[in-house]
């Protein structure tokens, strides 16, 4: 069966169309995948409570959520943390821009947490229980390597 003139020509604009739709769809995909590894790397945290300084690294896992490790303390009294993860199951919400539904332990107990990143390119940590008035805000300060 051969197609008339006419439905060939109907058929080069749709299919155009449809070329276009798939490549907007998987840039639109690359692109929500970049955002959401834009939290991965090493942050310098400061403690105000305990007045030392902390390096952790956040990571991808497997399972598409993000994890932190504390990679590096400047308190020797503190460093059995090394290489402990705090925090875990923090999932990229494109809509907001944000990383939510983390959970964090801290003296012994598990926090829920979200995070987000600043204009200045600072982490904003959020840790709370119940709900987000109930909880404490870090800043964390983006470092390009591992501190040694």
């Amino acid at each position: 069966m051969t197609l008339s003139r006419s439905k060939k020509s109907y058929l080069c604009p749709m299919k155009t169309l449809l070329t276009t739709i798939f490549a907007f769809c998987i840039f639109a995909t690359a692109f929500s995948q970049t955002r959401a590894n834009d939290i991965v790397g090493f942050f310098l945290a400061y403690d105000p409570n305990t007045n030392y300084t902390t390096q952790m690294e956040v990571f991808r896992d497997s399972d598409s959520t993000f994890s932190v490790r504390v990679v590096w303390v400047e308190d020797a009294r503190h460093r059995n943390t090394i290489g402990t993860v705090p925090i875990r199951n923090l999932t990229f919400d494109a809509q907001n821009g944000e990383w939510r539904n983390g959970r964090v332990m801290f003296e012994g107990r598990e926090f829920r947490l979200n995070a987000r990143l600043t204009d200045d390119g600072r982490l904003r940590i959020r840790g709370f229980w119940g709900v987000s008035l109930l909880g404490r805000t870090q800043y964390w300060t983006r470092e390009n390597a591992l501190r040694r």
